[in-house]
């Protein structure tokens, strides 16, 4: 009787052992899926006020867009433009690379860039 249940026992935790690992496979699986997607997505969906509001930061710098004051006036001066900001931010893979021709989002910016209310 013992040995039917050590038995029983020894089925049971090798049972669950494996469907454990069978689990958290699927989800370390799961979680190295999700990750690829978001890695090839991470910023891609910034909206035009989080644009604005880094290039105003001077997150864009490296990419020839000022920050602070000086992306003040170099708003009011056209150095800086929607175009030329979602450039800046396409370089520094904050957006993907169709938003530059995406009209809707680039109003946006411009919008944004002529309220000035940061």
């Amino acid at each position: 009787m013992k040995r039917f249940t050590i038995i029983g026992l020894s089925i049971l935790c090798l049972s669950l052992a494996v469907t454990t690992s069978v689990k958290a496979e699927n989800r370390v699986e799961h979680l190295a899926k999700l990750e690829t997607v978001i890695s090839k997505n991470i910023e891609a969906e910034i909206s035009p006020f989080e644009l604005v509001a880094r290039g105003y930061q001077g997150a864009y710098r490296k990419h020839g867009i000022s920050g602070f004051t000086t992306f003040m006036s170099d708003i009011t001066s056209k150095k800086i433009t929607p175009r030329s900001l979602v450039r800046a931010a396409i370089a520094a893979n904050h957006l993907a690379a169709e938003t530059q021709n995406d009209l809707e989002y680039l109003q946006a910016v411009d919008f944004l860039l002529l309220d000035k209310k940061l």
